[in-house]
């Protein structure tokens, strides 16, 4: 079974989980956790929590949201401990959606293939309508 973990700075990974389960219903296998101001756990002991209940078969996905962050850096530490997690970093919910919408682990293609998709998500919508707006203009004449 593919374990999805997100991984971030304050409350985005919860609202990324959030918005993915409105979207999928309740997901078993996706789990949020963070560095907080007021934590309890680290966000290296929640993980590692999390990577001692999952069976040794499974696939772990950890997704980060900033490169070179704490956060990113210290799952680092943890993938060069467990070999059965694949980082990525840049976490946004394209990303997330893709990833749980498969139930094998990705090849390394279809990994590419996913991230390819994820960050042609990332577009200047504004720059998009004046472009839309001008190429109407031209029409017009």
């Amino acid at each position: 079974m593919n374990q999805i973990i997100l991984a971030s700075h304050g409350g985005m990974s919860a609202g990324v989980k959030d918005t993915v389960e409105m979207i999928y219903g309740d997901l078993p296998n996706l789990y949020a956790v963070a560095t907080t101001r007021d934590e309890t756990e680290t966000v290296t002991q929640a993980t590692e929590r999390l990577l001692s209940s999952f069976s040794p078969e499974d696939r772990v996905y950890i997704l980060t949201d900033v490169l070179g962050g704490s956060v990113n850096n210290d799952m680092l530490v943890l993938a060069g401990k467990h070999p059965e997690i694949t980082l990525i970093c840049g976490m946004n919910v394209c990303l997330v959606l893709s990833i749980v919408s498969v139930d094998e682990p990705l090849s390394p293609e279809e990994l590419e293939g996913v991230l390819e998709l994820s960050r042609g998500q990332i577009i200047n919508c504004t720059e998009l309508l004046k472009n839309a707006a001008n190429m109407e203009e031209e029409d017009d004449l």
